[in-house]
């Protein structure tokens, strides 16, 4: 079955810190990932600050793309310590809450490899979901993991995408969606993982297969995380959305661009980012690969008048907010 779109074009301009204006075609979001609670439950010191600009900026929407914990494959985590996690989470996050911002978590893989991790992340998804869905006064969803939802004539769709697979199940939920509902003004995706990597392998059949389908419901931008680096490029198969790389709001590590990107877009101290068409400062590797001096990362949206426009932020020495771009 194929879908027929008139798409909306997308202009990136850059944009500083605003007031949000309740106007019906305006709307400000924020864009952050991989948080990584510790295993002890210590929180990340970095994603302190982030969270503190967040609440200045005061937007009507903050994502966040996956990797809120640090679980990881046989960890043999107990219920009671994973519950830990969370209540660290919620803590960093509480400036956001109690300031009524909704939040919409996007699934990672480091809160879902075991069953005791999804049992945890599940719960504490559908407390903050549905936190959300009352502030905006819109109807629960039937599940917290995968869903789409409508503000201000805007798409949102959280996609189960803490690995590359769709799975049938999801896939179906994605055309059944689109083909009964038209398109409003945009529609944006949020996952985990990117559909073409920037610092290792991609998989082939993923990238081909998300690629088709985010061009077939009309996606006009798909944000991730999971690589922790900052990058932002048009969909090289069909140039028809951006994907943007958001990385990581605590900037606990990093990993570099991979040679092969970095010999296309980077020089020995800066990259020059393909979607955006500005630069950012790296420090080259002996093996060509480029690493991001600003560590942490996280993007605020604005739409107006149909306008979107996005800029990056990260943090320097002060942990004050900086723009992530030299120029």
């Amino acid at each position: 079955m194929k879908f027929f779109f008139i798409k909306i074009s997308i202009v990136f301009l850059g944009l500083v810190p605003f007031s949000f204006s309740n106007e019906s075609n305006n709307l400000t979001f924020v864009v952050l990932s991989d948080i990584h609670i510790y295993t002890s439950g210590r929180i990340p010191p970095k994603a302190k600050a982030v969270i503190q600009h967040i609440k200045n900026i005061r937007p009507d929407l903050v994502f966040i793309t996956g990797d809120h914990t640090n679980g990881n494959r046989g960890d043999n985590a107990q219920a009671s310590t994973i519950k830990k996690w969370y209540n660290s989470l919620d803590t960093l996050l509480s400036p956001l809450i109690e300031s009524n911002i909704p939040i919409f978590p996007t699934v990672g893989n480091h809160d879902y490899y075991e069953r005791p991790h999804k049992t945890a992340y599940q719960n504490w998804a559908k407390k903050i979901i549905s936190k959300s869905f009352n502030l905006l006064e819109i109807n629960q969803p039937k599940n917290y993991i995968n869903f789409v939802f409508s503000y201000k004539n805007v798409e949102f769709f959280i996609f189960r995408l803490w690995k590359q697979s769709f799975g049938q199940d999801q896939i179906n939920w994605i055309n059944n969606y689109s083909s009964l509902n038209n398109k409003k003004d945009f529609r944006f995706g949020f996952g985990h993982v990117p559909l073409k990597s920037t610092m290792g392998k991609t998989s082939k059949y993923f990238y081909d297969q998300a690629s088709e389908i985010f061009q077939n419901i009309g996606l006009d931008a798909y944000f991730c995380g999971h690589e922790h680096l900052h990058w932002d490029e048009i969909n090289p198969k069909t140039s028809a959305f951006t994907q943007t790389i958001v990385g990581t709001a605590s900037g606990t590590y990093n990993f570099p661009i991979k040679s092969s990107i970095a010999k296309q877009h980077c020089t020995e101290h800066r990259c020059l980012m393909p979607a955006t068409k500005k630069h950012f400062s790296v420090r080259k590797r002996p093996n060509g690969a480029a690493e991001q001096i600003n560590k942490q990362n996280w993007i605020v949206v604005k739409i107006n008048d149909k306008v979107v426009s996005k800029k990056s932020y990260s943090l320097d020495e002060n942990n004050n907010p900086i723009n992530f771009y030299i120029d």
